[in-house]
């Protein structure tokens, strides 16, 4: 399956390591996305990108749309990845909506994998901007089920990915989809 690649745009490693296993399981080729142009991408058939989910938006994503649009690919997978449960679906769906057009949205297959925190690996704004976030919801009154257990997640870095979230978007590029 060499005419597919797999880009990815990593700030803490969790993207990366989802690209890393999606490429071996497609036997394909595997580039970080400060190395990939559209001349890159005109050598493969399918290009597969990858990013995280940051303040609501998929990072590098609007570049990466750009660059497949100028090449001559034929086909574009989007995987983002984050903190967001998998089970918190609606979180997703209104995420994916903030990203693509609802042609997009239609045309476009794109897969979600959780991943989790990593304080140590955040930039400096990005952590500073989750811990003020951590102390608002620290002191916030009445909370409900899903904030108590978002206040506890968010305390600490934790890692939830899994080998398994990767399945969807491979079986949908092995069965040709």
């Amino acid at each position: 399956m060499n005419h597919i690649l797999v880009t990815y745009k990593s700030v803490t490693g969790f993207t990366k390591e989802y690209a890393e296993i999606i490429a071996k399981e497609l036997d394909c080729r595997i580039m970080d996305f400060k190395e990939v142009s559209k001349e890159t991408m005109s050598g493969f058939d399918t290009v597969i990108f990858g990013g995280r989910f940051h303040a609501g938006s998929v990072d590098g994503l609007k570049k990466a749309k750009e660059l497949f649009k100028e090449s001559k690919a034929k086909n574009f997978i989007i995987f983002a990845t984050g903190a967001t449960p998998n089970a918190a679906k609606d979180m997703i769906c209104e995420a994916w909506k903030n990203n693509l057009t609802p042609e997009e949205i239609q045309k476009i297959p794109h897969f979600y994998m959780q991943s989790g925190l990593r304080y140590e690996k955040m930039p400096f704004g990005d952590k500073m901007m989750m811990k003020v976030f951590a102390k608002m919801m620290k002191h916030k009154k009445d909370k409900n089920e899903y904030e108590k257990k978002f206040e506890k997640a968010i305390a600490a870095s934790y890692d939830f990915s899994s080998r398994e979230y990767v399945k969807p978007l491979v079986g949908y590029v092995k069965e040709g989809k």
